[in-house]
C-alpha cells in the first residue's frame, strides 16, 4: 500500500502512549517496529508497537539522558546523567551486552551512530567527544575544542562529517574517520550571557540537516531574559551546509519561551519544530525554511525529542504533562500536591484524516 501524500497542514495526533514519570529521549526503530524511551524512572522502555507490547530494562542508576538505535543491528545505546553507557540487544537481552562506566564525567547529552554502524559518538558536560566501536564500546578517539557542554550531535547525509553544538552556540564540524576538526559555525546568537547572570543561558539544542545535504538547521533560543527559568524566544538558525553561511532564522507564532530541543527535515524539505514551556501548552511548529514563520503549528505539551517512523508519515514525540506544583514547600505536609510529572508519547500523523465510515 501507498503512503499516504504528505500534508503536515492536516497533521493530527494518531496515537498515545501513556507513562507514569516524565520521559527526555524517545525514538522509533529502524524497521518501525519499536519505541525505545528513557527518563526519570531510571529504566529504559521499550514498546512493540504492533503486538502492543512493553518491557522495560534494568540497568541505569540515575536519569537516562540520550539513547540511540543501532540502523543496521538490534541494539540499542542509552546513557545517563552519571556518564554511563549501556549497549543493549533489546529484542532478546535484559541485562546490558556491554557497558561504559566513564563516557563523561557527568550527563552524556547527545549520542549518535555512524550509518556503516561502525561508531557510536558520544558528548555531553565535559565538553570532549568520545568515538567508541559500536561492536564493544572500545574507545577509538576524543575530540578536543569545545569550551563548555555539548548538547547535540548530527552526522551530514553523505556519512563523511560530524556536527556538534555547544553551550556558547559553537558549532564545529568533524571528519568522520579522521577524526579532525574542519571548521567552526557560529550560532551564538543561541547564546546569552548578561552582566547580572550567574551562568551562561540556551545553546545549540538541537540539529537536522536537510536531505540533500544543503542545509544544516540548530535550534535553540535567544535573548534569554533571566538565569532562572531561563525564559527566552525559541529560534532555528538555518545554515548554508557548503559556505557555512546562515540562510534564515526560524521564530514561531505561540508563546513557548524554551528551546527547540528537537528538530527533523521530511522528505519535501519541511523542517519541524518543538519547544518547551513552563506548566502551559508548547508547540509543534512546521516551517518551510524559506519563511521566517511556521506554515502550521500544533499545540503539545513540551517536548524533547523528535523521531521520524521510516515510513516518513509519523512523527513521535515524548510530551511532558505536569503532576500538578512544582514548587518548593510543603511536599512533607501535602504530598498529594506533589505527584510526579508524566508523559505522554504521542505520535503525529502527517497527512489528513482518513474519513470516517458512514454508517448505514
Amino acid at each position: 500500500m501507498s503512503a499516504p501524500p504528505l500534508d503536515v497542514t492536516q497533521s493530527w495526533a494518531s496515537r498515545e502512549l501513556e507513562h507514569g514519570r516524565q520521559l527526555f529521549r524517545a525514538q522509533f526503530s529502524p524497521d518501525g517496529q519499536w519505541i525505545a524511551a528513557g527518563g526519570q524512572d531510571k529504566l529504559v522502555h521499550l514498546w512493540e508497537l504492533e503486538k502492543e507490547g512493553k518491557k522495560s530494562l534494568q540497568g541505569h542508576k540515575t536519569w537516562v539522558s540520550s539513547l540511540v538505535f543501532h540502523p543496521k543491528e538490534k541494539k540499542l545505546f542509552t546513557a545517563d546523567y552519571l556518564g554511563v553507557i549501556h549497549c543493549w540487544d533489546y529484542e532478546k537481552g535484559d541485562k546490558p551486552t556491554w557497558t561504559i562506566k566513564e563516557a563523561d564525567r557527568d550527563n552524556v547529552r547527545a549520542l549518535i551512530v555512524t550509518a556503516d554502524g561502525k561508531y557510536l559518538i558520544s558528548a555531553g558536560d565535559d565538553a570532549v567527544i568520545k568515538v567508541w566501536k559500536a561492536s564493544d564500546g572500545k574507545q577509538v578517539a576524543k575530540l578536543e575544542g569545545h569550551e563548555e557542554c555539548i548538547f547535540c550531535l548530527s552526522i551530514s547525509p553523505d556519512g563523511k562529517h560530524l556536527v556538534s553544538g555547544d553551550l556558547l552556540g559553537s558549532i564545529r564540524q568533524w571528519s568522520i574517520g579522521k577524526w579532525k576538526q574542519v571548521r567552526e559555525l557560529d550560532a551564538k546568537l543561541l547564546h546569552t550571557r548578561e552582566e547580572n547572570f550567574l551562568a551562561d543561558v540556551g545553546g545549540v539544542r538541537s540539529f537536522a540537516f536537510s536531505s540533500d545535504g544543503k542545509l544544516l538547521a540548530a535550534g535553540g533560543m535567544k535573548e534569554a531574559k533571566s538565569n532562572a527559568f531561563c525564559p527566552g524566544k525559541p529560534t532555528v538558525l538555518v545554515f548554508d551546509w557548503k559556505t557555512g553561511e546562515l540562510r534564515n532564522e526560524l521564530q514561531i507564532k505561540g508563546k513557548s519561551d524554551g528551546p527547540f530541543n528537537a528538530l527533523q527535515f521530511l522528505e519535501d524539505g519541511t523542517l519541524v519544530g518543538h519547544t518547551e514551556i513552563l506548566h502551559a501548552a508548547s508547540e509543534l511548529a512546521f516551517w518551510k525554511v524559506d519563511q521566517a514563520e511556521p506554515i502550521h503549528s500544533i499545540k503539545n505539551g513540551s517536548g524533547y525529542d523528535l523521531s521520524l517512523h521510516p515510513d516518513k508519515r509519523h512523527l513521535l514525540v515524548p510530551t511532558y504533562v505536569t503532576g500538578g506544583s512544582s514548587g518548593n514547600g510543603g511536599r512533607g505536609k501535602a504530598p498529594e500536591n506533589y505527584l510526579p510529572n508524566t508523559s505522554i508519547l504521542r505520535i503525529f500523523s502527517l497527512y489528513a484524516k482518513p474519513e470516517e465510515p458512514k454508517k448505514g
